[in-house]
């Protein structure tokens, strides 16, 4: 009787039974509470003098171990997102490249010129490139463009000429595009006509790793290149650290947030390798949006 009565209860236990679960957006929960929240974030990106956080994000994940891979996962308060991986924009950042823009963060292409020197020296080359890159920009409806590229401290007459002849192409490509134009790197690279035509530029301070040097690069790069304060964003990868003055080892994004403020103060904030803080033991995204509330703490 005993093994009767178990045997039943197990197979009530296993049975399958249908649930119905139907997950709503939050806007379609309540879209005029949502509407006035896209409304503040318009305002707040749009309007309001603040400090940009400029999110640099590795997309063309085809399947992902968490929504870490998403961007329709970014901080909403992300001034800009760049997809790092512009020549492999997947079905899954075409779903979500129009969520950021309903939130008025601005996507941008990056022209990754850095990686693909060596076989774009032909300058017929360097402009097919570039013409499909403006063309899916153009398609998806982005925002405008990042690029990089590397100066040349070396070199003949002929090579020196020609690698500025290049920056003085993607320039002219670029900004003819006639939205938004992020610069990456070394400013060397950009021809001195045309670094007012940058909106932003992104110092190369990844790799810095102490605040001495951090000092020394950014007063130079002001004393060096007709570039005003509020252009400048400094950078920092998430997972590094920064040795400040007291030679204290402290998370280079958290660390490089107080030196915008400090150094200048600056235009804001880039945050490299933006995905890698999705999924921590605090909360999805903790050091990016800490980073953004002390930057602008009444935003």
């Amino acid at each position: 009787m005993l093994i009767l009565i178990l045997s039943a209860s197990c197979s009530d236990w296993n049975d399958i039974e249908a649930v119905d679960i139907d997950p709503q957006h939050a806007k379609d929960q309540n879209p005029e509470l949502w509407a006035r929240y896209m409304e503040s974030l318009r305002i707040y990106k749009q309007e309001r003098t603040h400090y940009i956080t400029y999110g640099s994000f590795e997309n063309g994940t085809e399947q992902s171990k968490n929504e870490g891979a998403y961007l329709r996962s970014v901080p909403d308060s992300l001034d800009i997102v760049t997809l790092a991986n512009s020549e492999n924009i997947t079905a899954y950042d075409r779903e979500d490249i129009p969520s950021l823009q309903e939130k008025s963060t601005r996507v941008l292409y990056l022209v990754d010129y850095a990686k693909k020197m060596t076989e774009l020296a032909d300058a017929a080359a360097l402009s097919t490139w570039l013409d499909k890159a403006v063309a899916t920009a153009t398609e998806l409806k982005l925002d405008g463009f990042a690029f990089n590229g590397l100066p040349s401290y070396g070199g003949t007459d002929a090579e020196q000429a020609a690698r500025k002849e290049a920056a003085r192409l993607i320039v002219s490509k670029l900004s003819a595009f006639g939205k938004t134009l992020v610069f990456e790197g070394d400013p060397a690279f950009v021809d001195a006509a045309d670094l007012s035509k940058l909106d932003y530029v992104v110092l190369n301070t990844t790799d810095i790793e102490n605040a001495v040097n951090l000092k020394l690069h950014v007063v130079n790069i002001l004393e060096t290149y007709a570039l005003s304060k509020e252009k400048l964003l400094l950078a920092a990868k998430i997972g590094s650290k920064l040795t400040d003055e007291d030679l204290n080892k402290l998370d280079a994004v958290t660390e490089m947030t107080n030196r915008v403020i400090s150094l200048g103060p600056l235009g804001g904030l880039a945050i490299y390798a933006l995905g890698d803080d999705y999924y921590q033991a605090k909360m999805n995204y903790q050091t990016s949006r800490m980073a953004i509330q002390t930057m602008n703490p009444s935003k």
